[in-house]
């Protein structure tokens, strides 16, 4: 059973990785209709939504490092993104336009996480190494690591509404501002869901590692 878990988390996160990276290699094939860019829709969402301080530029992390950075006020497309027009492109952009509006309007999942990183951030790090020292010497560290890991797994659970309601955001004001037409919506909503996927595998896998350890804490009592 430990092994199935094991082996199940990390077939999962390979699964919603191909997944993701599937439908991007798909839909940047595919031209949207209306013929704007990634960087052209960002700047016309950010400015709709009176976010003239908020920046677009390229992101220099490659493909698939798409992301808004808060402290910079920064929408950083990666490279086909920012300068093409494909379904995948304005997708992409609008849903990290959808985080600067978050953080804008203090969106409360938003301050959630953002209350929680600090802690989050030291529990990753720590982790690990706390649970390879429990399972060597046989004693509560091990306890302690799972302690840590439900800690980055509820931050994890944290973040699932955040990138839905981004995505929501995304497919609405495309919609609504018509930057894609009305067929191409499906497509837009296709990519968009398989970037939500990597997230919520990301919980399950956590939670199944999770569990994996539990059990091994319980053989070892």
């Amino acid at each position: 059973m430990e092994m199935f878990l094991y082996l199940g988390s990390i077939i999962l996160v390979i699964i919603a990785q191909s997944k993701v990276q599937g439908a991007y290699r798909k839909y940047k094939q595919i031209n949207s209709s209306k013929g704007y860019t990634g960087a052209q829709v960002a700047r016309k969402i950010l400015d709709i939504n009176g976010l003239y301080d908020v920046v677009v530029e390229v992101s220099s992390r490659g493909t698939l490092s798409d992301h808004y950075d808060p402290k910079a006020k920064t929408v950083r497309l990666s490279n086909d993104v920012y300068n093409n027009s494909s379904i995948a492109s304005i997708s992409i952009a609008a849903h990290e336009c959808g985080h600067a509006i978050q953080h804008a309007t203090n969106y409360g999942f938003i301050v959630i996480r953002n209350i929680m990183l600090p802690s989050v951030m030291l529990a990753s790090q720590l982790s690990w190494g706390v649970i390879f020292a429990g399972i060597i010497f046989k004693n509560n560290l091990l306890v302690v690591g799972i302690v840590l890991l439900i800690v980055v797994l509820v931050f994890q659970i944290v973040t699932l509404p955040i990138e839905f309601n981004a995505s929501s955001r995304a497919l609405k004001i495309l919609s609504n501002e018509n930057f894609v037409s009305q067929q191409e919506e499906t497509d837009v909503k296709k990519m968009l869901n398989a970037a939500a996927f990597t997230y919520v595998a990301g919980v399950i896998s956590s939670a199944m590692q999770i569990l994996r350890l539990v059990m091994i804490a319980n053989r070892d009592d």
